[in-house]
This record gives C-alpha cells, sequence and structure tokens, in this order.
C-alpha cells in the first residue's frame, strides 16, 4: 500500500494557517478538529509544521503566564484505558474510534504501563518485516515442479 491510497481516501483536507495567524488560532483549530498538528504554509507552500510537541516547548518557553494553570485544570479526566490481555487490532480501534495517541494500560485498578500510537506502528513493522523474512524465505526454499515426480 502506497501513502497516495491512505491519504486519497482520508476525505478530511488538510487544515493549515499562515506563520502570522496567532498561537490561540491554531489552539483552537486544533481542539475543534481534534487533531495534533498543523500545516503552516505560506503562498500555497508548506513552510512548516505546528505539533502538539511544539505548543509544549513554547508553553514551557513562556511558562510565567501558564503557573496559575494547574493539571486538574488541563488534564483529561476518567481516559480511555486498555487491558493487557487487548489485542492489537482491538487497541487500535479504539485509538481509531476515539481519536487518541495513547492509551494507559490498566489490570484490576492498577497503572501497569502505556501504550503510544508509535508502540503500535513500531509493532506492526517488526510484525510485517518478519513476515516478510519468512515469505522470501519460503519462496527461496520452492521444490522445483519437478521434484518429488516419478
Amino acid at each position: 500500500m502506497k501513502v497516495r491510497s491512505i491519504t486519497k481516501n482520508k476525505g478530511k483536507p488538510v487544515l493549515g494557517l499562515s506563520p502570522s495567524d496567532s498561537l490561540n488560532h491554531a489552539v483552537t483549530l486544533m481542539m475543534e478538529n481534534r487533531i495534533g498538528s498543523l500545516v503552516v504554509t505560506e503562498n500555497e507552500k508548506l513552510v512548516g509544521i505546528l505539533s502538539e510537541r511544539d505548543l509544549l516547548t513554547i508553553l514551557n518557553a513562556k511558562h510565567a503566564m501558564w503557573t496559575p494553570v494547574t493539571v486538574a485544570d488541563a488534564m483529561t479526566p476518567n481516559p480511555f484505558v486498555c487491558h493487557p490481555d487487548n489485542t492489537l487490532e482491538e487497541v487500535m480501534n479504539m485509538m481509531v474510534d476515539n481519536n487518541i495517541r495513547h492509551l494507559p494500560v490498566v489490570y484490576e485498578d492498577k497503572l501497569e504501563g502505556m501504550l503510544s500510537i508509535t508502540d503500535i506502528v513500531e509493532e506492526l513493522l517488526k510484525k510485517a518485516k518478519f513476515e516478510n523474512k519468512l515469505l522470501k524465505n519460503y519462496i527461496q526454499n520452492w521444490p522445483d515442479a519437478d521434484d518429488g515426480e516419478a
């Protein structure tokens, strides 16, 4: 599968802004659309990307104006969680259906770990590489059509 087939079927336009737009506008766009990044364009050319991490970086640099805000003010209470025995497919569906990138792993009300979308992609990539290796090995050792025939 090529990237083109994924982007073609997404159905949503790419949201972006210009370098002169305010961060307030950027945050509003990200929140209204539940997205983690925006492209930055100028004269219809890509000049940058603004991600959640970029916002955290500037928030850290300008921390004085955020000092009175607490974690409770910003956190998502009662987040979606997964169980250690959930399958990869189940957690991928959960992440896609709820547009989330991180899932705490909870067992018997105890936090066991954190699963990120990157963890899932890495696991799928490892699996694909392993299957690819097995298939290549199988094809290389394919018996000749004449073998075993008398």
